[in-house]
């Protein structure tokens, strides 16, 4: 049935499949920190609150591509350039 495969494209479509561990169509937390290392977890929260529009903790398929090619860029990108912009003007403790 292709009415449930993802609405996007290439390599989106191919990571839902491939993070979608227990083939629910879905993906919750845990699937998607696979994708994040440790210094992309503050993404992780990210992620989910601006793109699970259903607000029920979980990822279909259509909210993940429709996430990933919004118009305002990706949202982990987008944290991180905000967590950037609040350090900056940080002094860091000790010598470097």
């Amino acid at each position: 049935d292709t009415s449930i495969l993802p609405i996007c494209k290439d390599s989106l479509g191919w990571m839902f499949n491939k993070l979608d561990m227990n083939y629910d169509l879905l993906l919750d937390p845990s699937e998607i920190s696979a994708i994040y290392l440790d210094k992309y977890e503050p993404c992780v929260k990210t992620l989910f609150n601006s793109c699970d529009s259903f607000k029920d903790g979980k990822l279909s398929n259509n909210e993940w591509c429709y996430c990933f090619q919004k118009p305002g860029g990706l949202p982990c990108q987008n944290e991180m350039n905000r967590i950037q912009k609040l350090s900056r003007g940080k002094s860091l403790l000790g010598k470097f």
